[in-house]
């Protein structure tokens, strides 16, 4: 019978022991610097991430895109003898918005958007307009600061997502 209630306080004594875990780890907190380090390692890790994921659909395509130095691409298909665009008009467009990966956020959508100053346009889709002809077909890669960035579009597009702007400016 002692052994019975030996044994019985021993497998009691380990279950508590699996139940609980492993004590955790004492780690120090980490200094300001540290974490700032980190915090700026983890950026570098997502943008390089981000421009891999970039070149990767340009290369796929075929097209020549033309970097703006702000982190966006741009084909551009020209209409012959088409005006420029004033940045203070606003411009009919058809849009399709896509992620790199295909998904679709926006198919067919005519908008309407001032060159300069529009707070309901992307900045990249601004950029874009800036060096565009009435009549032009576009591609734009927008990394994901030019677009919605950290927070997304509530609606609709992920956090950090770059997207594939497809124009067509009407007029």
């Amino acid at each position: 019978m002692k052994k019975v209630l030996l044994l019985s306080a021993g497998l009691l004594a380990l279950a508590a022991c699996i139940r609980q875990g492993p004590e955790p780890e004492q780690t120090t907190p980490l200094s300001a610097h540290e974490m700032r380090e980190r915090l700026i390692e983890q950026n570098r890790a997502v943008l390089e991430a981000e421009r891999a994921d970039i070149e990767a659909f340009m290369d796929s395509s075929g097209l020549a895109f033309v970097p703006t130095g702000t982190g966006m691409h741009v084909w551009t298909q020209t209409a012959p003898g088409s005006p420029v665009i004033d940045t203070a008009q606003r411009v009919q467009l058809r849009v399709h918005v896509h992620s790199l990966h295909g998904e679709v956020f926006a198919e067919s959508l005519r908008q309407e958007v001032a060159v300069l100053r529009d707070n309901d346009a992307i900045w990249g889709l601004q950029e874009a307009l800036i060096r565009a002809h009435v009549g032009d077909s576009l591609i734009c890669i927008v990394p994901a600061h030019l677009a919605h960035g950290l927070a997304g579009d509530l609606a609709d597009i992920p956090p950090l997502t770059p997207l594939v702007y497809y124009l067509r400016i009407l007029q």
